[in-house]
């Protein structure tokens, strides 16, 4: 089956914030692995047949870009191609750390690619390698689910909305105001914000890591939530900018909060990388219940969440006019993520039955990094697991560690408190 050009249109709000931050990034950190176990009696024929309908039904698994002076960033869709899946036996762990070490050329190649892990001869797993901008946490979950339904034999919905079609909406004259309107909110919280930090030796940048896993911190988390009918992410991110705010001593602190931007129905069950980061600047008084904390927290977050989706060039021209240029750490060059020292990311269950949570802490080195100076992962369940990665001309794991444990804390120390 040749492919040819089906559409093509500008890119959506999401597609060109990750555009512009990974320009600078080693393009595998754009890689997401993923481990499917296959149903007894999967065929690679049958594995083949439901990605082919997945591709089909979800335009951005088959969209390529192209970048110019004249029209920007633009997404280009195709038509399907057959999936023509190579079977391999082996370790799937394996298989996945192979399949994201290999960059893709965004212009050039659909932005997934994967492989049939056979145990004893009989297909077993699958292991796909997503790139970023075709997809986020969330759509990752819906491929899945939807990838489980079509082996099972089960229909899906009748059609998907697309890429082009929430692009169109976005940049219509009917957004316009949405997007004035998130233009002031940034002006307002970066007119607000202390100066940007700066590593002091961005030339002499390394990378290091914490995780930890806490059913204590993952019960507290729930309770306060509860108890004040708030979000979870909510309380997390109150805990995490009370335990920066005890580690750094700093009394404003402004933290990058990726949003999924799935308040619309109408993109709802769009499969595409629709995150943005928004900003979120508080002020921490160590006098203050966390409880009251948690609440102003709450309602700081929701405002920047109502200005989830934006023009991100709109945003760098605000940095620049508010002392908001270039990076922290030499990350991100051209790209709003670059104003930020902090950054959180709420991933719900994200692959929740493809990892088991660490109940020490450990640390290490290696692994995906983006190169954010300290990003928190959190992933929620039975087990609050926390990954927090620091990129800094800083040595030591003193503190990454420092910060999951005031984070524990905090947490529990207040759910146990009422």
């Amino acid at each position: 089956m040749q492919q040819a050009i089906l559409n093509r249109g500008p890119a959506t709000f999401g597609q060109l914030s990750l555009w512009r931050s990974i320009q600078n990034i080693p393009s595998v950190a754009c890689n997401l692995p993923q481990v499917w176990a296959l149903p007894s009696g999967a065929t690679k024929e049958s594995v083949e047949r439901a990605l082919e309908v997945l591709e089909e039904r979800h335009a951005s698994l088959r969209t390529r870009f192209e970048d110019s002076v004249e029209h920007g960033l633009t997404q280009v869709v195709w038509t399907p191609a057959p999936a023509g899946l190579d079977v391999t036996e082996g370790e799937p762990a394996a298989v996945a750390e192979d399949l994201a070490a290999v960059p893709f050329d965004l212009a050039a190649d659909r932005p997934w690619r994967a492989r049939i892990v056979t145990a004893q001869g009989a297909a077993a797993w699958l292991v796909i390698c997503f790139h970023h901008i075709a997809v986020d946490a969330w759509a990752i979950n819906q491929l899945s689910e939807e990838f489980s339904a079509l082996l099972a034999g089960r229909q899906l919905p009748a059609s998907a909305p697309n890429c082009l079609d929430l692009a169109a909406d976005q940049w219509s004259d009917t957004r316009q105001g949405r997007r004035r309107s998130a233009r002031k909110h940034w002006q307002e919280i970066l007119r607000s914000a202390p100066p940007m930090a700066r590593d002091r030796a961005p030339e002499a940048v390394s990378s290091r890591w914490a995780r930890h896993g806490s059913s204590a911190g993952a019960q507290a988390a729930r309770r306060i939530a509860d108890r004040l009918n708030v979000s979870a992410p909510s309380v997390l991110i109150a805990a995490f900018c009370a335990s920066l705010a005890r580690q750094t001593g700093e009394e404003q602190v402004l933290v990058a909060v990726y949003t999924n931007n799935r308040s619309d129905p109408r993109w709802e069950s769009l499969v595409a990388a629709q995150n943005q980061i928004v900003p979120l600047l508080v002020t921490v008084d160590p006098a203050e219940e966390f409880d009251a904390f948690v609440t102003k927290v709450h309602w700081e977050l929701v405002r920047s969440y109502k200005h989830g989706a934006y023009n991100v060039d709109d945003m760098l021209e605000v940095g620049r006019a508010n002392g908001y240029a270039g990076t922290v750490n030499g990350a991100f060059e051209g790209s709003v993520s670059g104003f930020f020292r902090y950054f959180f990311n709420y991933l719900g269950e994200y692959q929740a039955g493809q990892t088991t949570p660490p109940l020490d802490m450990e640390t290490g080195t290696g692994g995906r990094n983006i190169g954010a100076p300290l990003y928190l992962q959190v992933q929620d369940g039975d087990v609050l697991t926390c990954t927090l990665r620091e990129n800094s001309s800083a040595t030591g794991f003193d503190t990454v560690t420092g910060i999951l444990h005031g984070f524990e804390d905090v947490l529990v120390a207040s759910g146990a408190s009422r």
